[in-house]
Parts: structure tokens; C-alpha cells; sequence
């Protein structure tokens, strides 16, 4: 989360003379209606315009004329918003500026420890699962891997540099399912209260458990409530959707069980929310997932997941990209008026609101660290099973990952180090999707996944028109109680 103050070149005291102006390349033109929308894709400033004052406008700034006030907006306030710049002016140095300053160097706030790499489930869309070898060997973490695992994430933040600290790092139990691993869940709940109590780990450092919830016992209720861990339960809606992938190795659909236990969890007072995976069963009832979820279960939190491909298995076309984006979005109109927070496209709308530019959509690039049940070490838990990108292992005191190449590469891994996306109209807010997604249908975690760009580029003109909007009825509202 970068906040933009790359542009050096700006007129701060505009008198009589300028230089010849242009558009900057970051400037991007949408059009709704008779409305002009122009935005820059690295400061998300906005300007809204008729057609007929765009092409007055335009008309000015090419013909080397000076904007005021009654042209809607000033030279001197486009030039210091970096809408306008001067014909000159090499704006590949406001990308060199960004990769030098905010590329390439790790810092991490994000641990996924993987307890196990077994599954009581055999979910039909899971790329985990989908990416195993038919002769790979199951294991579960030992005690003593994952306590050396929290004390060395509790170095690394103490590592960060002081422009890269978290504000709230957290610690993520994955599996497999992680409850099948029970004994060492609950171990590493004490090992990180133990550190947060010597100043070890930060007191704000949170706790989350990824699970399937079938498994949960009146041990794992109360160690969850008393430690304050967030419980991220996946749930794709009601019976028949659920279970139409989420089942149990012998075919069985496993709603009954995950209902059950959640229901549990909440009169228990568990802190729990939401991991719902849009698959094509679902898709196009998101909206009624949605509003069941927040009626049956009075949710704050969910987040909504895209599919993700397997070898040989293409989960997700650029329909289903299209379609689930669409979902998305309405399902967030309903989120915003519930009060409920969507996890998957706050990424978007935060930096489009806060104006910073979001490097990474995936905290593999540069801000996490995973930990396999064998101690491997990797930025990446969906390539635990190949041990592809796991260069290191906990019981090795010389491994740094702060320094080491694969870590490295990865936290540069970003649309600002894309040569192709650098003047996307939805680079400052993309991130790059998945790298594990892209690598597998490409060859390269360098390239391009079009799914993902037809999520970005949705969700961007919709946050265009909708501050459009809002703008407006702000207005209107004004206009009447001026009245």
C-alpha cells in the first residue's frame, strides 16, 4: 500500500508562460451516456465531463491554450493532479520511480503455516488438492516444526524496515484441513500467546483458521474463543449448492456437518466468517448465497473466492471471469447496505477511495511467508506439493529470505514490473491476480492472466460510475437543502 509522490514534474507557480501540455499516459478515458469520465490510473483522481465540455476542453489543452475556471478545471490544478504533463516529459521515470522505491524488497506480515497437507474433503474445484502427484506422500507438521516456524515469523517482522512495518501481521492455519492436526493448532495457539506476552509478536498480531469446519470439538470452540481467532469457514451457500462440491471422500455432501459446527461456533461467541468459493454451481445465485448467509448467520465478514485452475483442469474461461465479476459487484451493493465487509473486492475499492497504488494482489508477492508440513520454506502454499519456489527449510539457521533470490523475484512480481500493464487504465489498483494461475496457464508467473484483467476492468469502471453517482446525489442533496 503505496501512497502516490512519484511525479516530479509539476508547475507550482503557473504565470504567463507554459511549456506545450499533454495528457499524461496514466489519464484514461471512459464514456457513459453523454458523461466524460477521465481517469489517472495511479492517483485514482476522477474529472466527470459532458461530451460537448470534453471536446472544449480537449480543444484547449492542444491547441497549447491555457485552462481556467470556467472551463471546469485550472492548468495549474490538472498539471499538479498529473493530468496534464508536458510534451517532453519521460513518464517511464514515475514507474522507474516506483519499481526502485517499492519493488523487490520483501516484508513480511503473513504467515501460512500448513499443518497438514491431508483432507478430509475432496472438494471437486480445490487446486490444491487438484495439484498433488498420484504418488505424493501426505504428512502432518510436528510440533516442533511449527513452533520454530511462529518464532522465526516473530524475527522477520522484527526485520521489516521501518517504512514497511504491518499494521496488523497475521498468522494463517491452512491445510489441507488444519484440524486434522489438532494437537499442533492448539500448541501454536499458546506458542504465539507466549510470544506476544515477551513483545515477541506483536499484541495486534491476529490469528486466523481456514477450515472446512467439519471437525470441530468442544476443545477447538473454546481454545478459538479464548485466543480471539478469526475462523474463516468455507461455505459455497445453502444444501444444494454446497454440496454439489464440497464433499466427503466417499461422495457425501458435507453442509449438515458444516452447519452444525457453525452454529456451534457462533453461540460460542467465535469470531467467524465467511469463504465462499464461486464456482460454477453458484455463480449465477450469488446474490441469494449472499443474502442467506447474512440472514442465517448474521456474518460481518465474507470473502468470495475465484477459481483457481488445476494441471490439465481449466477451472475458469473469460466467461465465468466476466460473470463472477458481475456477481461481485452486485453482491457488494448488498454487503454495503448489510454492513457486511467483502474481502475481494475491498482490495480494489480501498485504494481507489484511499488513493495509493496496490502492488500486488497476493501477499506471495513480497509479504509472505508459507511453511509446508515438512518445514519447506516458499512465498507460495499452492506449490506445496511440487516444493517448486520453496528454496528454504526451517531447520536451516543460514536461510534469509529477506536476501534469498526466489523470495526476491517474487516481491517484484507486480503490474508496475509488467511491461504490458504499465499503462493499463487499472494498473493501480489490479495487483496481478495470482501468480500460481498465470503460471500455469502461461509458463511464466511474469505473464498476464486475461481472467484476472477482465476482473480489474470491471470492477474499475464500475467504481468510476458509481462515484459518478454518489456525486450527484451528493449535489442534488445540496441543491435542496440550500433551498
Amino acid at each position: 500500500m503505496e501512497k502516490i509522490n512519484v511525479f516530479d514534474f509539476a508547475l507550482r507557480d503557473i504565470k504567463n508562460e507554459l511549456p506545450p501540455l499533454r495528457f499524461s499516459r496514466f489519464v484514461h478515458e471512459f464514456k457513459r451516456n453523454k458523461t466524460i469520465a477521465l481517469y489517472h490510473s495511479l492517483t485514482h483522481q476522477v474529472i466527470y465531463l459532458t461530451e460537448e465540455a470534453y471536446r472544449g476542453f480537449k480543444e484547449k489543452i492542444e491547441a497549447g491554450k491555457r485552462l481556467t475556471k470556467k472551463h471546469h478545471f485550472s492548468t495549474h490544478d490538472l498539471v499538479k493532479q498529473g493530468f496534464l504533463v508536458s510534451l517532453v516529459y519521460d513518464e517511464n521515470r514515475i514507474l522507474k520511480g516506483i519499481q526502485d522505491n517499492f519493488l523487490g524488497k520483501p516484508a513480511f506480515g503473513i504467515l501460512y503455516l500448513l499443518l497438514t497437507d491431508i483432507c478430509n474433503l475432496q472438494c471437486r474445484y480445490c487446486y490444491i488438492e487438484g495439484a498433488m502427484p498420484a504418488n505424493y506422500s501426505f504428512s502432518m507438521m510436528s510440533e516442533e516444526t511449527a513452533i520454530k516456524a511462529i518464532n522465526l515469523f516473530a524475527r522477520l517482522i522484527s526485520r521489516n524496515p521501518e517504512d514497511r512495518r504491518f499494521g496488523h501481521p497475521v498468522i494463517i492455519f491452512y491445510g489441507g484441513e488444519p484440524l486434522l492436526n489438532k494437537k499442533v493448532f492448539l500448541a501454536s495457539l499458546n506458542e504465539i500467546d507466549r510470544l506476544k506476552k515477551s513483545s515477541k509478536l506483536p499484541l495486534n498480531l491476529s490469528i486466523s483458521l481456514v477450515t472446512n469446519a467439519t471437525l470441530v470439538d468442544e476443545e477447538i470452540v473454546d481454545a478459538i474463543v479464548e485466543k480471539g481467532v478469526l475462523v474463516a469457514v468455507s461455505l459455497d451457500g445453502p444444501k444444494d449448492l454446497h454440496d454439489a462440491n464440497r464433499i466427503f471422500a466417499n461422495g457425501k455432501g458435507t453442509f449438515q456437518a458444516v452447519l452444525k459446527n457453525m452454529q456451534w461456533l457462533q453461540k460460542a461467541g467465535a469470531n467467524m466468517g465467511i469463504s465462499c468459493t464461486i464456482s460454477r454451481t453458484n455463480v449465477d445465485q450469488l446474490e441469494e448465497v449472499l443474502k442467506w448467509l447474512i440472514s442465517e448467520f448474521r456474518i460481518k465478514s465474507l470473502g468470495f473466492n475465484i477459481l483457481i485452475d488445476s494441471p490439465g483442469v481449466l477451472q475458469a474461461d473469460e466467461n465465468y471471469a466476466q460473470k463472477a465479476s458481475e456477481k461481485i459487484i452486485e453482491c457488494y451493493k448488498i454487503a454495503r447496505e448489510k454492513g457486511v465487509y467483502e474481502e475481494r473486492i475491498l482490495r480494489k475499492i480501498k485504494p481507489f477511495i484511499k488513493k495509493y497504488f496496490h502492488l500486488a494482489d497476493c501477499g506471495a508477492c513480497g509479504n509472505q511467508i508459507v511453511i509446508t508440513p515438512k518445514g519447506k520454506i516458499g512465498p507460495c502454499h499452492a506449490y506445496a506439493s511440487s516444493n517448486r519456489f520453496f528454496p528454504g527449510h526451517i531447520d536451516d539457521p543460514n536461510f534469509d529470505p529477506f536476501q534469498d533470490p526466489v523470495f526476491i523475484e517474487w516481491s517484484r512480481r507486480s503490474p508496475f514490473n509488467i511491461q504490458k500493464c504499465q499503462f493499463c487504465n487499472a494498473i493501480g489498483l489490479c495487483g496481478g491476480g495470482c501468480p500460481y494461475n498465470t503460471e500455469l496457464k502461461l509458463g511464466s508467473i511474469w505473464e498476464v492472466d486475461p481472467n484476472f484483467c477482465i476482473h480489474s476492468k470491471k470492477i474499475l469502471e464500475w467504481l468510476i460510475w458509481d462515484l459518478f453517482k454518489k456525486t450527484k446525489e451528493i449535489k442534488k442533496e445540496v441543491n435542496i437543502n440550500v433551498r
